[in-house]
């Protein structure tokens, strides 16, 4: 019996591959430490807006009109560059006060500009001759006016036709205002002013025409008031003072030239010997106002002039503080430059603008500043020192 056999051992074969090792995980920082995302475009978004806002109120508030075009440029790129810092996901708070602030300062320079237009607008419809500067336009077709006829508003309230004070020989100063009830319509300042020359012929006759607001009148004063009290006190020449208010336009509003031309009528009518003195003060050079700014207030009106007239009587106060000759010096304004001057050698003459300045109806063409231009033109007219030496009379 033979023996069983035994299973077969397992034959050695070819070496299997071991499974992985599990190794550590991979560095967290192996590539670098993560980026944030940038943010340069949003903080000059932000920056930009805030910027803008604070030049265009800035500009609003102070008048500052050079710098509200850099407001509107500031706002616009403060606008873009917060789109573009969002549309890139940068940081959303920088960009959106970019955003805002950009657009709130083209909203206020918008609502800025147009009150700007609007204060510009009014102002240009609201006087007359505001196309030219400084002088009032030309009438196209002047004609001057006959005696009697087309006189200046409130005419009767002042002299004459013209509208205009005119100071004369007399009273306590020397010089008054002519009064009222020697008026005539359409009657010369040489022939209701009393006779003063021992020859008795009649002065001169010197008309100015001025706003209160000019520099250059303020000049021609400067340089002429000396010569020109002379000559009324001595009773060689009266002054007619024509006030005018066209200037109201560079006023801001305050309407200055038109107060203080009022204001020289009230004391004229009311306290004849003071006027000229109140002329002097109104036209000083360290009384008027700069242009472009409101002026003086009536009190302070009524404060200096009281100061140089030695003060105000209550009805003068009134009359100035009630503004009641303030609606007539604009319409005598429109009136002069609506018409020739009356009585002039050249009928075709026209105030231009200030100061004009006529003797004996001849237009003097000489620089307002200059003194000895002015007594050469004097003389020419048979007025001043030349003419009382050879005997000559104005006419």
């Amino acid at each position: 019996m033979s023996d069983p056999q035994t299973p077969d051992a397992p034959q050695p074969g070819p070496a299997q591959p071991s499974p992985p090792q599990p190794g550590p995980p991979p560095h967290p920082y192996a590539a670098g430490a993560p980026r944030r995302a940038g943010r340069g475009l949003a903080i000059a978004a932000m920056a930009l807006g805030l910027l803008a806002v604070l030049t265009v109120l800035v500009s609003a508030f102070y008048g500052f009109t050079v710098t509200l075009p850099l407001g509107v440029l500031l706002g616009l790129a403060a606008l873009v560059l917060g789109i573009v810092a969002l549309v890139k996901r940068q940081p959303k708070g920088p960009g959106i006060v970019g955003v805002a602030g950009g657009a709130v300062s083209l909203i206020a320079a918008l609502v800025a500009g147009a009150f700007v237009l609007g204060s510009l607008a009014t102002g240009a419809l609201a006087r007359e001759g505001e196309a030219a500067a400084p002088s009032a336009p030309t009438p196209s077709a002047p004609s001057s006016p006959e005696p009697g006829a087309e006189a200046a508003p409130g005419a009767s309230e002042t002299v004459l036709t013209t509208g205009g004070v005119v100071f004369a020989a007399g009273g306590p100063e020397g010089i008054t205002v002519l009064p009222t009830e020697r008026a005539a319509s359409g009657v010369s300042p040489q022939e209701i002013a009393p006779p003063a020359r021992a020859d008795g012929t009649p002065p001169a006759a010197i008309r100015l025409y001025l706003d209160y607001r000019c520099p250059y009148c303020a000049m021609f004063e400067e340089a002429n008031e000396d010569r020109l009290e002379s000559l009324v006190e001595s009773g060689d020449a009266v002054v007619e003072l024509v006030p005018l208010t066209f200037l109201d336009r560079v006023s801001a509003g305050s309407r200055y030239s038109s107060r203080a031309a009022a204001a020289m009528t009230c004391v004229a009518a009311h306290q004849p010997d003071a006027a000229w003195d109140a002329h002097q003060a109104l036209i000083d050079t360290d009384f008027q106002p700069a242009e472009g700014t409101t002026g003086h207030d009536d009190g302070a009106i009524v404060a200096e002039l009281a100061d140089e007239a030695d003060g105000l009587a209550d009805e003068t106060r009134a009359c100035i503080a009630d503004g009641a000759l303030v609606d007539r010096a604009q319409e005598l304004s429109d009136w002069v430059f609506a018409n020739a001057v009356p009585g002039a050698a050249d009928p075709a003459t026209a105030v231009t603008g200030t100061p004009f300045v006529l003797v004996n109806g001849v237009a003097y063409a000489g620089a307002p500043n200059s003194a000895a231009e002015f007594d050469a033109f004097l003389a020419e007219q048979g007025v001043g020192r030349a003419a009382s030496g050879s005997g000559a009379s104005a006419s």
